[in-house]
């Protein structure tokens, strides 16, 4: 076990291992926390500066100049502690007031918001009070008394005027005003060394500048943070098939910009061509749905669609006695036309003799090819006497015709079969059969003419 360790230890891999659970961190931080961490980076070297300016040795004491040295840290925490009280962040201010805990001869410290309410306090203030401390312009001492020494400090509010990106995070002064106060209670007894005083000078000084590029890393997270989350957000919304989001370009910074309008341009073509897949898929859809229904060849409704027409027919006649007729169409001597003039011939037949059943019935009727040279009609609110008409008119149409294919002429008829549908049929099968033999009865008795049959009836020859 020791050698394993001991032979890892001297290989790469530990390097490799180290290398990548760094950057597996790194990689996993948000954009605001690598910027605090970026601000944040002068500390450690800050702070060898400090030991190597301020050596821990004994220094002999010398007598400071009470009153100086307490209006200028008093003036300097009123400078460190500005941001935290303008946009009120009491975890700044406790990191600062931490900071200072141990300083010496400091024996009550608070910081109070514009109101008077104290945000921070450590100790308990014994000489000035909360009146005295809101009526101080500028930083001064108070009063001494049971051997302290108070100071105050106005913290002065600085409002940044807006500029675009980075200028976010730069203030502007406009219109100094009080956003708080800070008092520091000394011991007036202790003597506090100038290096000391120097040390503390430089310390507040560099509190200052660490909170001041603590707080341009947060405004520079929040400057191109948000705007990531929003095009993060318009992403997901756009995957959930919301195709109406825009992101607005009034977001700060030119690349900025040019990433949102870059981003509206692609959910708009993308919304373009989802809508133009969706009209192919549409028509695709439609196309299939008519081919379905439909001859190719002729165009008429196929034998799928008349079904569907009689089955509707024949419940309708039973629930609500509607009568309708029914009509089979068998074409006679097409095997001839076909024989003689090939498959074309008879396709091109068949054409011309379904447009003659589709001038010769009326609007609501369904006229369908349902196979080979056989049509079906389906006669809507039709009386047997009118679907006699109307059969005979198509059979004196058809016989008339004189179809003509390479320089011959050829002449065809047609045998009809009609079965009235009324409430006495009990199912479409039944309609069907009743029509068949109709049609049949007509084909033995010599073609081209019209037989219509009742049900339970042998049929009659028109």
């Amino acid at each position: 076990m020791a050698m394993d360790l001991l032979k890892f230890a001297h290989e790469v891999k530990w390097r490799d291992v180290s290398w990548s659970a760094c950057t597996g961190w790194l990689r996993s931080l948000s954009l605001t926390q690598h910027l605090l961490l970026l601000a944040l980076t002068p500390l450690p070297f800050l702070l060898a500066a400090f030991f190597m300016m301020h050596p821990v040795e004994p220094k002999p004491s010398q007598e400071p100049a009470r009153l100086a040295r307490g209006v200028a840290s008093v003036r300097l925490l009123a400078t460190a502690v500005e941001a935290g009280v303008y946009f009120g962040r009491p975890q700044q201010l406790e990191q600062i007031v931490d900071a200072l805990g141990g300083a010496d001869n400091v024996t009550a410290l608070a910081i109070y918001d514009h109101t008077g309410r104290p945000l921070v306090e450590r100790g308990r203030p014994a000489v000035a009070t909360r009146e005295q401390v809101r009526a101080v312009r500028a930083a001064s001492f108070i009063d001494e008394r049971s051997g302290r020494m108070a100071f105050a400090a106005p913290v002065m509010s600085m409002p940044a005027a807006r500029d675009d990106g980075i200028g976010d995070a730069l203030f502007t002064l406009v219109e100094p005003r009080a956003a708080g106060w800070v008092l520091l209670e000394f011991d007036a007894a202790a003597p506090v060394p100038a290096d000391d005083q120097r040390f503390l000078r430089h310390a507040l000084l560099t509190l200052a500048a660490l909170a001041g590029s603590i707080y341009v890393a947060l405004r520079l997270g929040h400057a191109w943070g948000d705007p990531m989350l929003r095009v993060a957000d318009v992403v997901k919304r756009v995957r959930a098939g919301q195709w109406d989001v825009r992101l607005k370009a009034d977001v700060a910074g030119r690349e900025m910009q040019q990433l949102y309008e870059g981003i509206n341009a692609l959910v708009g073509t993308l919304e373009e061509t989802r809508r133009a897949v969706q009209a192919g898929a549409d028509e695709a859809r439609d196309r299939f749905a008519y081919q379905a229904m439909h001859d190719h060849l002729t165009g008429l409704p196929n034998r799928r669609a008349f079904d569907k027409a009689l089955d509707e027919a024949v419940s309708a006649s039973r629930r609500a006695s509607d009568r309708c007729v029914l009509c089979f169409i068998d074409l006679d001597f097409f095997k001839a036309v076909n024989d003689v003039g090939g498959h074309a011939a008879g396709d091109a037949l068949l054409r011309e003799v379904a447009r003659l059943i589709q001038q010769g019935v009326r609007v609501g009727d369904l006229s369908s090819r349902i196979g080979g040279d056989e049509f079906a009609l389906l006669l809507r609110d039709c009386s047997a006497d009118d679907a006699r008409r109307i059969a005979e008119g198509l059979c004196h149409a058809i016989s008339a015709l004189r179809f003509r294919w390479e320089g011959r002429v050829f002449s065809v008829s047609a045998s009809f079969g009609l079965a009235e549908i009324d409430a006495s049929v009990e199912s479409c099968a039944a309609a069907l059969k009743i029509a068949d033999d109709a049609c049949y009865a007509a084909k033995r008795e010599g073609r081209n003419q019209v037989v219509l049959r009742h049900a339970g009836s042998p049929g009659r020859v028109v």
